[in-house]
């Protein structure tokens, strides 16, 4: 009995240690942030960030993640490119994902980043692509954007739709003439109508 309350405590002591960490990670975080928010041409700040990012728990680099997507800055764009995929965190892959939304990234490294996001198994990572995608506005983008009209999850598809609207490509009016009239769930239909709307109003225009 001894020895097991010897090892639940040591247990707990860890723990606490760790968070004790990891809340001090953020608090330099945010310090960095107020910093970079004066300066954001800052390079030691800037490699602080980038190394909590990089090399923080998950926690750590969400936050970290969160502050170079505001800085909308080139430094961090490798850093995106790479955790939007390969991060094993959701909220670390959202945040890098609309880290290359701000950053207009239309290259083909982060056109591939945008599509493989856009396939994520997180349903949060996916429309945040789906954003970035409409954003972007890229024709190798069109496809998987199409694919994703047909997500079982309603709110994947709506964001679709809505990422469809400054596409010019008949197979987009087909495709929102489809859902607006077949699809099961009265929001999807709707916003299929709104943006078939949307599309004629650009096109008198």
């Amino acid at each position: 009995m001894k020895n097991f309350v010897y090892i639940l405590s040591f247990i707990l002591l860890i723990s606490c240690s760790q968070k004790n960490v990891t809340l001090r990670r953020i608090e330099d975080i945010n310090r960095a942030e107020r910093k970079l928010a004066k300066n954001p041409k800052n390079e030691e700040v800037l490699l602080e960030v980038l190394n909590a990012a990089q090399n923080g728990n998950r926690e750590v680099r969400a936050e970290a993640m969160w502050v170079l997507s505001n800085l909308e800055t080139d430094v961090a764009y490798s850093d995106f490119l790479k955790a939007s995929v390969e991060d094993p965190d959701f909220n670390v892959r959202c945040l890098a994902v609309m880290g290359l939304g701000k950053l207009a990234a239309s290259n083909p490294e982060a056109i591939d980043s945008i599509k493989r996001a856009i396939s994520d198994t997180d349903l949060q990572v996916q429309m945040e692509a789906l954003k970035v995608a409409g954003n972007i506005n890229s024709p190798e983008l069109l496809n998987p954007i199409l694919d994703s009209l047909s997500s079982r999850n309603k709110w994947v598809r709506i964001t679709a739709i809505e990422s469809l609207k400054d596409y010019k490509d008949a197979r987009v009016d087909r495709a929102l003439n489809l859902l607006s009239s077949g699809d099961s769930d009265y929001a999807v239909k709707s916003t299929a109508s709104q943006v078939i709307e949307y599309r004629k109003g650009s096109v008198d225009e």
